[in-house]
């Protein structure tokens, strides 16, 4: 996701808009490879202060996550904002720099997109998720597998009873 900053339309304070739309490849995220259900769309402004370009954007993008339970796909939508600095090439700033006129945005959008994302997701309010038996998906079908629950922590005195 790359601005060219020579190609914008500059007003006269020095600002100007920019909307982009690319499709992302498979991000690491949580030991996850997480891809997009189409293509990510940015809009916003870029500000030039001296030698300090201000960027800020509004992110739209469809996520695809495994749902918590089943394990099944859900596509997240995710909204989100970002302001990032880039100083002039040349200059002694430890910010990214605005690279010969190009503003790389994919990693400032990136970080975005994942603080927005839930810990967990399910794919409705009522899954079932998966057997802990036999690993069958209850949403699917139901399975007669027996399943015992008891607490660990009652356990030792379970035994005892049985005695």
């Amino acid at each position: 996701m790359i601005i060219y900053v020579n190609r914008l339309l500059w007003d006269s304070q020095g600002h100007a808009a920019y909307e982009l739309a690319e499709s992302l490849g498979q991000i690491d995220y949580r030991g996850e490879k997480l891809s997009f259900n189409g293509p990510v769309s940015v809009t916003g402004c870029v500000e030039k202060d001296g030698d300090l370009f201000s960027v800020t954007g509004d992110i739209n993008a469809r996520v695809i996550l495994a749902c918590s339970r089943c394990l099944g796909s859900v596509i997240y939508p995710v909204k989100a904002t970002f302001k990032q600095e880039y100083p002039e090439p040349g200059t002694e700033e430890e910010k990214p720099a605005a690279y010969r006129g190009r503003i790389d945005l994919e990693e400032p959008v990136i970080a975005s997109i994942l603080l927005e994302l839930p810990i967990k997701v399910v794919c409705k309010e009522e899954c079932r998720g998966l057997c802990p038996v036999c690993g069958l998906d209850r949403n699917i079908k139901e399975c007669s597998c027996i399943q015992e629950e008891t607490d660990p922590r009652m356990l030792k005195l379970k035994e005892l009873l049985e005695e």
